[in-house]
Protein backbone atom coordinates (compact mmCIF):
# COMPACT_ATOMS: atom_id res chain seq x y z
CA UNK A 1 0.00 0.00 0.00
CA UNK A 2 1.21 3.51 -0.68
CA UNK A 3 2.37 6.23 1.66
CA UNK A 4 0.37 9.46 2.12
CA UNK A 5 0.52 11.56 -1.01
CA UNK A 6 0.90 8.53 -3.29
CA UNK A 7 -2.04 7.32 -5.39
CA UNK A 8 -4.12 4.60 -3.89
CA UNK A 9 -6.31 2.06 -5.69
CA UNK A 10 -9.50 3.65 -4.42
CA UNK A 11 -10.93 7.13 -4.02
CA UNK A 12 -8.57 9.38 -2.08
CA UNK A 13 -9.50 10.24 1.45
CA UNK A 14 -9.90 13.80 2.69
CA UNK A 15 -6.93 15.99 3.49
CA UNK A 16 -5.60 15.53 6.99
CA UNK A 17 -7.42 13.65 9.69
CA UNK A 18 -11.16 13.43 9.01
CA UNK A 19 -13.76 13.73 11.69
CA UNK A 20 -14.47 10.44 13.39
CA UNK A 21 -10.95 9.11 12.84
CA UNK A 22 -10.57 6.14 15.19
CA UNK A 23 -7.83 6.42 17.76
CA UNK A 24 -6.80 2.83 17.36
CA UNK A 25 -7.78 -0.48 15.77
CA UNK A 26 -6.41 -3.60 17.37
CA UNK A 27 -2.97 -2.71 18.66
CA UNK A 28 -2.41 -0.16 15.90
CA UNK A 29 -2.45 3.61 16.43
CA UNK A 30 -4.31 5.34 13.59
CA UNK A 31 -2.52 8.41 12.20
CA UNK A 32 -4.45 9.40 9.11
CA UNK A 33 -6.62 8.09 6.30
CA UNK A 34 -4.90 6.99 3.10
CA UNK A 35 -7.82 5.85 1.01
CA UNK A 36 -11.44 4.81 1.01
CA UNK A 37 -13.25 2.37 -1.23
CA UNK A 38 -16.02 -0.17 -1.54
CA UNK A 39 -14.56 -2.61 0.95
CA UNK A 40 -13.64 -0.10 3.63
CA UNK A 41 -10.85 2.31 4.56
CA UNK A 42 -7.05 2.22 4.52
CA UNK A 43 -5.20 4.09 7.27
CA UNK A 44 -1.63 5.01 7.91
CA UNK A 45 -1.12 3.27 11.23
CA UNK A 46 1.69 2.87 13.75
CA UNK A 47 2.62 -0.52 15.18
CA UNK A 48 3.82 0.40 18.70
CA UNK A 49 5.17 -3.07 19.39
CA UNK A 50 7.53 -3.10 16.38
CA UNK A 51 7.94 0.64 16.01
CA UNK A 52 7.00 0.82 12.32
CA UNK A 53 4.31 2.32 10.13
CA UNK A 54 2.00 0.11 8.11
CA UNK A 55 -1.01 0.46 5.82
CA UNK A 56 -3.99 -0.85 7.78
CA UNK A 57 -6.86 -1.94 5.58
CA UNK A 58 -10.08 -2.08 7.59
CA UNK A 59 -12.71 -4.25 5.93
CA UNK A 60 -16.33 -3.26 6.16
CA UNK A 61 -18.86 -6.07 6.50
CA UNK A 62 -21.80 -5.35 4.15
CA UNK A 63 -24.59 -3.42 5.82
CA UNK A 64 -27.79 -5.37 6.23
CA UNK A 65 -26.04 -8.73 6.38
CA UNK A 66 -27.65 -11.11 8.84
CA UNK A 67 -25.67 -12.96 11.48
CA UNK A 68 -25.10 -16.02 9.30
CA UNK A 69 -23.86 -13.87 6.42
CA UNK A 70 -21.57 -11.91 8.72
CA UNK A 71 -20.10 -15.13 10.06
CA UNK A 72 -19.53 -16.49 6.54
CA UNK A 73 -17.96 -13.22 5.45
CA UNK A 74 -15.61 -13.19 8.45
CA UNK A 75 -14.55 -16.79 7.89
CA UNK A 76 -13.84 -16.08 4.23
CA UNK A 77 -11.86 -12.97 5.12
CA UNK A 78 -9.56 -14.81 7.50
CA UNK A 79 -9.15 -17.72 5.11
CA UNK A 80 -8.20 -15.50 2.17
CA UNK A 81 -6.04 -13.18 4.26
CA UNK A 82 -4.07 -16.08 5.74
CA UNK A 83 -3.53 -17.51 2.26
CA UNK A 84 -2.19 -14.14 1.14
CA UNK A 85 0.03 -13.92 4.23
CA UNK A 86 1.81 -17.12 3.13
CA UNK A 87 3.11 -15.38 0.02
CA UNK A 88 6.68 -14.17 0.37
CA UNK A 89 7.95 -12.73 -2.88
CA UNK A 90 9.62 -9.41 -3.79
CA UNK A 91 6.82 -8.73 -6.26
CA UNK A 92 3.97 -9.08 -3.74
CA UNK A 93 2.96 -6.59 -1.05
CA UNK A 94 3.60 -8.20 2.34
CA UNK A 95 0.69 -9.01 4.65
CA UNK A 96 2.02 -8.34 8.17
CA UNK A 97 -1.08 -9.13 10.18
CA UNK A 98 -4.79 -9.91 10.09
CA UNK A 99 -7.22 -9.59 12.92
CA UNK A 100 -10.50 -8.43 14.41
CA UNK A 101 -10.72 -5.35 16.58
CA UNK A 102 -12.24 -6.48 19.90
CA UNK A 103 -13.87 -3.10 20.57
CA UNK A 104 -15.57 -2.44 17.22
CA UNK A 105 -15.55 -5.90 15.66
CA UNK A 106 -13.87 -4.45 12.56
CA UNK A 107 -11.78 -6.83 10.47
CA UNK A 108 -8.37 -5.55 9.42
CA UNK A 109 -5.30 -6.45 7.43
CA UNK A 110 -1.89 -4.92 8.16
CA UNK A 111 0.05 -4.38 4.93
CA UNK A 112 3.52 -3.30 3.92
CA UNK A 113 3.68 0.49 3.49
CA UNK A 114 5.22 1.48 0.17
CA UNK A 115 6.33 4.64 -1.58
CA UNK A 116 5.38 4.80 -5.23
CA UNK A 117 2.39 5.03 -7.52
CA UNK A 118 -0.01 2.56 -9.06
CA UNK A 119 0.43 1.54 -12.67
CA UNK A 120 -3.03 2.95 -13.28
CA UNK A 121 -1.86 6.39 -12.17
CA UNK A 122 1.32 6.06 -14.25
CA UNK A 123 -0.68 5.24 -17.38
CA UNK A 124 -2.98 8.19 -16.81
CA UNK A 125 0.10 10.40 -16.81
CA UNK A 126 2.00 8.80 -19.68
CA UNK A 127 -0.76 6.91 -21.55
CA UNK A 128 1.75 4.39 -22.92
CA UNK A 129 5.10 2.99 -21.81
CA UNK A 130 8.05 2.09 -23.99
CA UNK A 131 8.03 -1.61 -24.77
CA UNK A 132 11.05 -2.48 -22.64
CA UNK A 133 9.59 -0.81 -19.55
CA UNK A 134 6.22 -2.49 -20.17
CA UNK A 135 7.82 -5.90 -20.57
CA UNK A 136 9.92 -5.48 -17.42
CA UNK A 137 6.80 -4.65 -15.40
CA UNK A 138 4.88 -7.57 -16.90
CA UNK A 139 7.81 -9.94 -16.29
CA UNK A 140 8.00 -8.89 -12.63
CA UNK A 141 4.25 -9.38 -12.18
CA UNK A 142 4.38 -12.76 -13.96
CA UNK A 143 7.16 -13.96 -11.64
CA UNK A 144 5.13 -12.90 -8.60
CA UNK A 145 2.03 -14.64 -9.98
CA UNK A 146 4.04 -17.79 -10.59
CA UNK A 147 4.97 -17.83 -6.90
CA UNK A 148 1.38 -17.21 -5.78
CA UNK A 149 -0.05 -19.87 -8.08
CA UNK A 150 2.48 -22.39 -6.79
CA UNK A 151 1.05 -21.68 -3.33
CA UNK A 152 -2.47 -22.27 -4.60
CA UNK A 153 -3.48 -18.59 -4.55
CA UNK A 154 -5.15 -16.97 -7.57
CA UNK A 155 -5.38 -13.17 -7.46
CA UNK A 156 -8.56 -12.79 -9.61
CA UNK A 157 -8.22 -9.03 -10.08
CA UNK A 158 -4.95 -8.22 -11.85
CA UNK A 159 -5.32 -4.68 -13.21
CA UNK A 160 -3.18 -1.52 -13.35
CA UNK A 161 -4.73 -0.19 -10.13
CA UNK A 162 -3.52 -3.29 -8.26
CA UNK A 163 0.10 -3.00 -9.42
CA UNK A 164 2.36 -0.64 -7.45
CA UNK A 165 5.40 0.84 -9.21
CA UNK A 166 8.14 1.79 -6.72
CA UNK A 167 10.67 4.64 -7.23
CA UNK A 168 13.18 1.88 -8.09
CA UNK A 169 10.81 0.86 -10.96
CA UNK A 170 10.10 -2.44 -9.23
CA UNK A 171 6.51 -3.69 -9.50
CA UNK A 172 4.51 -5.16 -6.64
CA UNK A 173 1.07 -6.76 -6.74
CA UNK A 174 -1.42 -5.47 -4.20
CA UNK A 175 -4.63 -6.88 -2.74
CA UNK A 176 -3.95 -10.59 -2.69
CA UNK A 177 -6.62 -12.04 -0.43
CA UNK A 178 -9.01 -9.15 -1.07
CA UNK A 179 -10.07 -9.64 -4.67
CA UNK A 180 -11.95 -12.89 -4.04
CA UNK A 181 -13.87 -11.32 -1.17
CA UNK A 182 -14.75 -8.25 -3.24
CA UNK A 183 -15.86 -10.49 -6.08
CA UNK A 184 -18.52 -12.04 -3.88
CA UNK A 185 -19.73 -8.96 -2.02
CA UNK A 186 -22.36 -6.39 -2.94
CA UNK A 187 -22.62 -3.56 -0.49
CA UNK A 188 -25.95 -2.32 0.74
CA UNK A 189 -25.39 0.91 -1.22
CA UNK A 190 -25.22 -1.04 -4.46
CA UNK A 191 -21.67 0.00 -5.37
CA UNK A 192 -19.95 -1.80 -8.20
CA UNK A 193 -16.32 -2.95 -8.51
CA UNK A 194 -15.38 -1.09 -11.72
CA UNK A 195 -15.68 -2.27 -15.26
CA UNK A 196 -14.25 -5.74 -15.86
CA UNK A 197 -11.74 -4.54 -18.45
CA UNK A 198 -9.18 -7.19 -17.53
CA UNK A 199 -11.45 -10.12 -16.68
CA UNK A 200 -10.83 -13.51 -18.28
CA UNK A 201 -13.60 -15.20 -20.33
CA UNK A 202 -14.01 -17.99 -17.79
CA UNK A 203 -14.32 -15.42 -15.01
CA UNK A 204 -16.95 -13.58 -17.04
CA UNK A 205 -18.89 -16.82 -17.36
CA UNK A 206 -18.65 -17.59 -13.62
CA UNK A 207 -16.62 -20.75 -14.24
CA UNK A 208 -13.92 -22.23 -12.00
CA UNK A 209 -10.62 -20.33 -12.20
CA UNK A 210 -6.98 -21.21 -12.00
CA UNK A 211 -3.77 -19.28 -12.53
CA UNK A 212 -4.37 -18.99 -16.25
CA UNK A 213 -7.12 -16.47 -15.51
CA UNK A 214 -4.50 -14.16 -13.98
CA UNK A 215 -2.33 -14.69 -17.07
CA UNK A 216 -5.18 -13.47 -19.28
CA UNK A 217 -5.60 -10.39 -17.08
CA UNK A 218 -1.86 -9.68 -17.14
CA UNK A 219 -1.94 -9.95 -20.94
CA UNK A 220 -4.67 -7.30 -20.97
CA UNK A 221 -2.56 -5.05 -18.73
CA UNK A 222 0.49 -5.49 -20.99
CA UNK A 223 -1.63 -4.66 -24.04
CA UNK A 224 -2.76 -1.44 -22.36
CA UNK A 225 0.76 -0.47 -21.34
CA UNK A 226 1.86 -0.74 -24.98
CA UNK A 227 -1.19 0.71 -26.79
CA UNK A 228 -2.68 3.14 -24.29
CA UNK A 229 -6.06 1.34 -24.23
CA UNK A 230 -7.43 -1.80 -22.65
CA UNK A 231 -8.00 -4.57 -25.22
CA UNK A 232 -11.68 -5.07 -24.36
CA UNK A 233 -13.76 -1.95 -23.91
CA UNK A 234 -17.35 -0.77 -24.04
CA UNK A 235 -19.77 1.74 -22.58
CA UNK A 236 -21.34 -0.78 -20.19
CA UNK A 237 -20.42 -3.89 -18.23
CA UNK A 238 -22.53 -5.96 -20.62
CA UNK A 239 -20.70 -4.80 -23.73
CA UNK A 240 -17.30 -5.20 -22.14
CA UNK A 241 -18.16 -8.79 -21.23
CA UNK A 242 -19.25 -9.50 -24.79
CA UNK A 243 -15.89 -8.12 -25.96
CA UNK A 244 -14.01 -10.30 -23.47
CA UNK A 245 -15.82 -13.46 -24.53
CA UNK A 246 -16.28 -13.02 -28.27
CA UNK A 247 -13.88 -10.47 -29.78
CA UNK A 248 -10.18 -10.20 -30.46
CA UNK A 249 -8.30 -6.94 -29.95
CA UNK A 250 -6.48 -5.37 -32.87
CA UNK A 251 -3.00 -6.84 -33.34
CA UNK A 252 -0.30 -4.88 -31.58
CA UNK A 253 1.60 -4.53 -34.85
CA UNK A 254 -1.31 -2.55 -36.35
CA UNK A 255 -1.30 -0.02 -33.50
CA UNK A 256 2.27 0.34 -32.32
CA UNK A 257 5.40 0.55 -34.43
CA UNK A 258 9.00 -0.35 -33.65
CA UNK A 259 8.29 -3.21 -31.23
CA UNK A 260 9.47 -6.81 -31.60
CA UNK A 261 6.97 -8.96 -33.49
CA UNK A 262 7.39 -11.63 -30.81
CA UNK A 263 5.43 -9.45 -28.35
CA UNK A 264 2.37 -9.95 -30.55
CA UNK A 265 2.85 -13.70 -30.22
CA UNK A 266 3.10 -13.46 -26.43
CA UNK A 267 -0.07 -11.38 -26.27
CA UNK A 268 -1.88 -13.83 -28.55
CA UNK A 269 -1.05 -16.64 -26.15
CA UNK A 270 -1.96 -14.67 -23.01
CA UNK A 271 -5.30 -13.54 -24.44
CA UNK A 272 -6.45 -16.88 -25.83
CA UNK A 273 -10.15 -17.27 -25.03
CA UNK A 274 -9.70 -20.94 -24.11
CA UNK A 275 -7.40 -21.35 -21.07
CA UNK A 276 -5.86 -24.39 -22.78
CA UNK A 277 -4.37 -22.07 -25.39
CA UNK A 278 -2.63 -19.86 -22.82
CA UNK A 279 0.65 -20.28 -21.03
CA UNK A 280 0.43 -23.26 -18.70
CA UNK A 281 1.98 -21.18 -15.93
CA UNK A 282 3.11 -17.60 -15.34
CA UNK A 283 6.72 -18.71 -15.05
CA UNK A 284 6.76 -19.65 -18.74
CA UNK A 285 5.35 -16.22 -19.58
CA UNK A 286 8.04 -14.53 -17.48
CA UNK A 287 10.73 -16.51 -19.31
CA UNK A 288 9.42 -15.51 -22.73
CA UNK A 289 9.29 -11.86 -21.69
CA UNK A 290 12.86 -12.15 -20.42
CA UNK A 291 13.97 -13.70 -23.71
CA UNK A 292 12.48 -10.80 -25.67
CA UNK A 293 14.12 -8.24 -23.38
CA UNK A 294 17.49 -9.97 -23.78
CA UNK A 295 17.11 -10.28 -27.54
CA UNK A 296 16.89 -14.07 -27.47
CA UNK A 297 14.48 -16.11 -29.57
CA UNK A 298 12.20 -18.21 -27.41
CA UNK A 299 10.92 -21.53 -28.74
CA UNK A 300 7.62 -21.17 -26.93
CA UNK A 301 7.03 -17.59 -28.03
CA UNK A 302 6.83 -18.42 -31.71
CA UNK A 303 5.10 -21.78 -31.36
CA UNK A 304 1.74 -20.22 -30.59
CA UNK A 305 -0.82 -18.03 -32.26
CA UNK A 306 -0.30 -14.29 -32.33
CA UNK A 307 -3.08 -11.72 -32.13
CA UNK A 308 -2.59 -11.00 -35.83
CA UNK A 309 -3.40 -14.66 -36.58
CA UNK A 310 -6.49 -14.73 -34.37
CA UNK A 311 -8.12 -11.57 -35.70
CA UNK A 312 -9.67 -12.09 -39.16
CA UNK A 313 -9.84 -9.19 -41.62
CA UNK A 314 -13.08 -7.17 -41.59
CA UNK A 315 -15.91 -8.34 -43.80
CA UNK A 316 -16.09 -6.53 -47.16
CA UNK A 317 -17.51 -3.09 -46.62
CA UNK A 318 -17.47 -3.44 -42.84
CA UNK A 319 -16.54 -0.37 -40.87
CA UNK A 320 -13.71 -0.44 -38.37
CA UNK A 321 -15.26 0.11 -34.97
CA UNK A 322 -13.31 2.12 -32.42
CA UNK A 323 -14.87 2.29 -28.97
CA UNK A 324 -13.73 5.30 -26.93
CA UNK A 325 -12.91 5.08 -23.24
CA UNK A 326 -10.66 7.21 -21.04
CA UNK A 327 -7.96 6.69 -23.67
CA UNK A 328 -8.52 5.90 -27.40
CA UNK A 329 -9.53 2.26 -27.79
CA UNK A 330 -8.52 -0.23 -30.49
CA UNK A 331 -10.84 -1.84 -32.99
CA UNK A 332 -12.36 -5.22 -32.24
CA UNK A 333 -13.56 -8.05 -34.46
CA UNK A 334 -15.83 -11.07 -34.14
CA UNK A 335 -14.11 -14.40 -33.47
CA UNK A 336 -14.68 -17.58 -35.41
CA UNK A 337 -14.13 -21.27 -34.64
CA UNK A 338 -13.42 -22.46 -31.11
CA UNK A 339 -13.50 -18.99 -29.61
CA UNK A 340 -16.97 -18.39 -31.05
CA UNK A 341 -18.16 -21.60 -29.41
CA UNK A 342 -17.11 -20.20 -26.05
CA UNK A 343 -19.05 -17.02 -26.78
CA UNK A 344 -22.11 -18.98 -27.96
CA UNK A 345 -22.24 -21.01 -24.75
CA UNK A 346 -21.98 -17.84 -22.71
CA UNK A 347 -25.46 -16.72 -23.71
CA UNK A 348 -26.98 -19.65 -21.83
CA UNK A 349 -25.58 -18.35 -18.56
CA UNK A 350 -25.96 -14.67 -19.22
CA UNK A 351 -27.48 -14.16 -15.77
CA UNK A 352 -24.21 -15.31 -14.27
CA UNK A 353 -22.29 -12.98 -16.56
CA UNK A 354 -24.05 -9.84 -15.43
CA UNK A 355 -23.98 -10.96 -11.82
CA UNK A 356 -20.23 -10.36 -11.98
CA UNK A 357 -20.93 -6.68 -12.54
CA UNK A 358 -22.70 -6.47 -9.17
CA UNK A 359 -21.02 -9.05 -6.97
CA UNK A 360 -22.63 -9.71 -3.65
CA UNK A 361 -24.57 -11.66 -1.18
CA UNK A 362 -27.28 -13.64 -2.95
CA UNK A 363 -25.89 -12.55 -6.32
CA UNK A 364 -28.78 -13.85 -8.35
CA UNK A 365 -31.19 -11.63 -6.44
CA UNK A 366 -29.29 -8.43 -7.18
CA UNK A 367 -27.98 -9.16 -10.69
CA UNK A 368 -28.87 -6.86 -13.58
CA UNK A 369 -30.79 -8.29 -16.56
CA UNK A 370 -28.55 -10.21 -18.97
CA UNK A 371 -27.65 -8.85 -22.40
CA UNK A 372 -30.58 -9.58 -24.68
CA UNK A 373 -28.77 -10.33 -27.93
CA UNK A 374 -25.45 -10.67 -29.68
CA UNK A 375 -24.21 -10.84 -33.25
CA UNK A 376 -23.16 -14.32 -34.37
CA UNK A 377 -22.04 -13.61 -37.94
CA UNK A 378 -20.93 -10.66 -39.98
CA UNK A 379 -22.38 -10.13 -43.49
CA UNK A 380 -23.33 -13.54 -44.92
CA UNK A 381 -25.07 -14.92 -48.01
CA UNK A 382 -28.83 -15.05 -47.81
CA UNK A 383 -29.58 -18.00 -45.51
CA UNK A 384 -31.94 -20.85 -46.19
CA UNK A 385 -35.50 -19.90 -45.17
CA UNK A 386 -36.48 -21.04 -41.70
CA UNK A 387 -39.86 -22.38 -40.65
CA UNK A 388 -40.44 -20.32 -37.51
CA UNK A 389 -43.44 -22.38 -36.43
CA UNK A 390 -41.50 -25.61 -36.00
CA UNK A 391 -39.66 -26.13 -32.72
CA UNK A 392 -36.03 -27.33 -32.79
CA UNK A 393 -35.40 -31.08 -32.91
CA UNK A 394 -33.91 -31.22 -29.41
CA UNK A 395 -35.74 -29.82 -26.42
CA UNK A 396 -33.88 -26.60 -25.48
CA UNK A 397 -33.20 -25.44 -21.96
CA UNK A 398 -35.05 -22.37 -20.64
CA UNK A 399 -31.96 -20.16 -21.15
CA UNK A 400 -31.07 -21.48 -24.62
CA UNK A 401 -30.93 -18.43 -26.92
CA UNK A 402 -33.13 -18.19 -29.98
CA UNK A 403 -31.57 -17.65 -33.39
CA UNK A 404 -32.74 -14.69 -35.45
CA UNK A 405 -31.80 -14.31 -39.11
CA UNK A 406 -32.40 -10.82 -40.46
CA UNK A 407 -32.44 -10.74 -44.29
CA UNK A 408 -32.36 -7.20 -45.66
CA UNK A 409 -33.07 -6.38 -49.35
CA UNK A 410 -32.61 -2.91 -50.81
CA UNK A 411 -32.13 -0.89 -53.97
CA UNK A 412 -29.58 1.59 -52.64
CA UNK A 413 -26.10 2.41 -53.80
CA UNK A 414 -24.81 2.36 -50.22
CA UNK A 415 -25.96 2.87 -46.66
CA UNK A 416 -25.79 1.55 -43.11
CA UNK A 417 -27.97 -1.15 -41.56
CA UNK A 418 -28.52 -1.06 -37.80
CA UNK A 419 -30.43 -3.65 -35.82
CA UNK A 420 -31.52 -3.09 -32.22
CA UNK A 421 -32.96 -5.65 -29.81
CA UNK A 422 -34.72 -4.01 -26.85
CA UNK A 423 -32.76 -0.80 -27.68
CA UNK A 424 -29.40 -2.63 -27.57
CA UNK A 425 -27.58 -2.01 -30.85
CA UNK A 426 -26.39 -5.41 -32.06
CA UNK A 427 -25.62 -4.70 -35.73
CA UNK A 428 -24.02 -1.62 -37.29
CA UNK A 429 -23.21 -2.75 -40.84
CA UNK A 430 -22.34 -0.67 -43.93
CA UNK A 431 -23.70 -2.13 -47.18
CA UNK A 432 -23.72 -1.49 -50.90
CA UNK A 433 -25.85 -2.45 -53.91
CA UNK A 434 -24.83 -3.61 -57.38
CA UNK A 435 -26.17 -2.22 -60.63
CA UNK A 436 -28.63 -4.69 -62.18
CA UNK A 437 -29.73 -2.61 -65.18
CA UNK A 438 -29.82 0.90 -66.62
CA UNK A 439 -32.97 2.54 -67.92
CA UNK A 440 -32.61 5.87 -69.76
CA UNK A 441 -29.36 6.57 -67.93
CA UNK A 442 -30.81 5.66 -64.53
CA UNK A 443 -29.02 2.90 -62.67
CA UNK A 444 -31.22 0.28 -61.04
CA UNK A 445 -29.53 -1.39 -58.07
CA UNK A 446 -30.13 -4.34 -55.83
CA UNK A 447 -28.40 -5.51 -52.69
CA UNK A 448 -28.85 -8.06 -49.94
CA UNK A 449 -27.46 -8.36 -46.42
CA UNK A 450 -28.07 -11.18 -43.96
CA UNK A 451 -27.16 -11.15 -40.27
CA UNK A 452 -27.57 -13.91 -37.69
CA UNK A 453 -28.22 -12.97 -34.07
CA UNK A 454 -28.65 -14.92 -30.85
CA UNK A 455 -31.50 -13.51 -28.75
CA UNK A 456 -32.28 -14.37 -25.14
CA UNK A 457 -35.74 -15.90 -24.59
CA UNK A 458 -38.65 -13.59 -23.90
CA UNK A 459 -40.77 -11.00 -25.67
CA UNK A 460 -38.34 -8.73 -27.50
CA UNK A 461 -38.62 -5.56 -29.53
CA UNK A 462 -36.61 -5.65 -32.76
CA UNK A 463 -35.90 -2.38 -34.54
CA UNK A 464 -34.36 -2.22 -38.01
CA UNK A 465 -32.93 1.12 -39.10
CA UNK A 466 -31.52 1.98 -42.54
CA UNK A 467 -29.67 5.21 -43.25
CA UNK A 468 -28.35 6.50 -46.57
CA UNK A 469 -27.41 9.95 -47.84
CA UNK A 470 -29.41 12.23 -45.53
CA UNK A 471 -32.34 9.86 -45.01
CA UNK A 472 -33.22 7.39 -42.28
CA UNK A 473 -35.96 4.76 -42.25
CA UNK A 474 -36.81 2.74 -39.17
CA UNK A 475 -39.36 0.04 -38.40
CA UNK A 476 -40.06 -1.87 -35.18
CA UNK A 477 -41.68 -5.22 -34.51
CA UNK A 478 -42.21 -7.32 -31.38
CA UNK A 479 -42.18 -11.08 -31.07
CA UNK A 480 -41.83 -13.75 -28.40
CA UNK A 481 -38.47 -15.49 -28.70
CA UNK A 482 -38.88 -19.01 -27.34
CA UNK A 483 -35.82 -20.93 -26.15
CA UNK A 484 -33.96 -22.47 -29.08
CA UNK A 485 -36.36 -21.14 -31.75
CA UNK A 486 -35.10 -20.19 -35.21
CA UNK A 487 -36.78 -17.11 -36.64
CA UNK A 488 -36.38 -15.15 -39.86
CA UNK A 489 -37.17 -11.47 -40.30
CA UNK A 490 -37.29 -10.10 -43.83
CA UNK A 491 -36.65 -6.35 -44.13
CA UNK A 492 -37.13 -4.62 -47.47
CA UNK A 493 -36.50 -1.12 -48.74
CA UNK A 494 -37.39 -0.66 -52.42
CA UNK A 495 -38.18 2.18 -54.79
CA UNK A 496 -41.17 3.04 -56.90
CA UNK A 497 -40.90 5.67 -59.59
CA UNK A 498 -37.70 6.95 -58.01
CA UNK A 499 -39.45 7.47 -54.65
CA UNK A 500 -38.28 5.45 -51.67
CA UNK A 501 -40.90 3.27 -50.07
CA UNK A 502 -41.16 2.83 -46.34
CA UNK A 503 -39.10 0.10 -44.77
CA UNK A 504 -41.16 -3.07 -44.33
CA UNK A 505 -40.67 -5.98 -41.95
CA UNK A 506 -42.08 -9.46 -42.44
CA UNK A 507 -41.65 -12.46 -40.14
CA UNK A 508 -41.37 -15.78 -41.92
Amino acid sequence: MSEPGSPFDEQPGPEGAPKGLPKGIGRYEIQRELGRGMMGVVYLARDPDLGRDIALKVIQIPLGANEADRSTFEQRFFSEARSAARLTHPGIVIVHDVGRDPASGALYMGLQLLSGQTLDHLLKEKRTLDWKTALRIAKSVAEALHHAHAEGVVHRDIKPANIMILPSNEAKIMDFGIAKIEASTLTATGQFLGTPLYMSPEQAMARPLDGRSDIFSLGSVLYEMLTGAAPFVGDSVTRILFQVMGHEPAPLSSLVGAVPASIDAVLGRCLAKDPVGRYADAGALARDLGDILEGRTSATTFADTALSDLAPPPAPGAATQVTPIARPAPETRILTGASRRISRRSAAIAGGILALGAFGWLVARFASPPPVARLVTETTPDPTPVDASNPPAATPGPEEPAQLIVAFEHSLKSGVLRIYVDDLKVVDQPFGGRVTRRIVGVEMRKGRVAQTLEVMPGRRKVRVEVSWDDQVKSETSQLNFGPGRRLRLKAKLGSLGGLRKNLSLDWS
